[in-house]
């Protein structure tokens, strides 16, 4: 095979390293998933470690380009990770250690901002010049594009809507140390968090919790909370209320400030619970949009939206990183 027309994708998270060799037309041919190794020797050689098995399997030296969709902080400028607080890493040079080994165009943006890209050109967000993107996993994140320009910013750190406030009062602290935070509510991290802080306040037993759901307070995930809270709306109706407003100013503030065509979500948790986290939430808009509420839709790209992001940078470089 030759190496023209075909391109790597990697989705570089905290805990999962997923890449893929894809196409001109960005179809998928061959696909490997690993841990993230914590360290940075280690996820440098990881990294064209992971390039060079692809290209092996489908017979290739090199790829045309390689795009990265990666956890943040990053310096998009020299293709750096930069003290991510998921990866006990101080530094990770991405582009370096791929343009080095392959000698190819390397291009590196947020993970959300990739998914963002990615959903305008092989998802919902095609043709679309106003398009934002929401992904609610273990944290949140976000992407937007606005009059056809793909927001990155200064280095690379644009549209972090995790750390939005929704929450002026500040009860509970986020995990990069604001207040306030729609990630410290909202989050697959977050929301167990938040269930034992309102708990707490409403007085509720925690015994009788506990029995309910089988574990202690402190041991409950996301996916046990939302469980229990559908499961007793009697008693915990209210929680999932809350939560659905914090959800919809969190989203308001995407489209008062963006004025986006078009909403896609993903995110494992936002995934896994779109009606009854999103859905929601779509009954509260009203108290805190200004500007027209666009279409909500879960993403069509689903778990591969930053792995298709990163496609799609690899084939389809924005202008701005050029």
């Amino acid at each position: 095979m030759s190496s023209s027309g075909y391109v790597v994708g990697i989705d570089l998270g905290a805990t999962w390293l997923r890449a893929a060799l894809a196409d001109e037309r960005g179809r998928l041919l061959f696909k490997r998933v690993e841990r993230t190794e914590p360290s940075q020797e280690g996820l440098e050689q990881q990294l064209v470690h992971i390039v060079r098995a692809l290209l092996s399997e489908a017979g290739l030296r090199r790829p045309g380009a390689i795009g990265v969709g990666a956890i943040g902080p990053l310096d998009v400028r020299t293709g750096e990770i930069l003290n991510p607080p998921n990866l006990p890493v101080e530094r990770v040079r991405v582009a370096e250690v791929l343009e080095g080994a392959f000698d190819v165009p390397v291009y590196v943006l947020n993970d959300c901002t990739a998914a963002c890209y990615g959903g305008a050109i092989f998802g919902a967000g095609e043709g679309l010049d106003n398009l934002a993107f929401l992904a609610i996993g273990t944290g949140i994140g976000g992407g937007a594009i606005v009059d056809g320009h793909l927001l990155i910013g200064r280095r690379g750190n644009a549209v972090e809507v995790g750390h939005l406030v929704v929450d002026a009062r500040g009860a509970l602290r986020c995990g990069c140390g604001g207040r306030g935070h729609w990630e410290a509510y909202c989050s697959g991290a977050g929301i167990p968090r938040f269930f034992r802080w309102w708990a707490a306040r409403k007085g509720l037993d925690k015994r009788e919790l506990a029995g309910i759901t089988g574990k202690p307070l402190q041991e409950l995930t996301a996916k046990d909370v939302l469980e229990l809270c559908t499961s007793k709306p009697e008693l915990l109706g209210a929680f999932l209320d809350e939560l659905a407003m914090l959800n919809a100013a969190g989203l308001a503030n995407l489209i008062n400030i963006f004025e986006p065509e078009l909403i896609s979500v993903g995110g494992s948790v936002a995934l896994a619970n779109f009606e009854l986290l999103i859905g929601r939430a779509k009954r509260f808009l009203a108290l805190y949009a200004y500007n027209e509420v666009p279409e909500i839709i879960p993403s069509p790209l689903g778990g591969e939206a930053v792995l298709l992001g990163a496609i799609a940078l690899a084939l389809r470089p924005p202008e701005s990183l050029k």
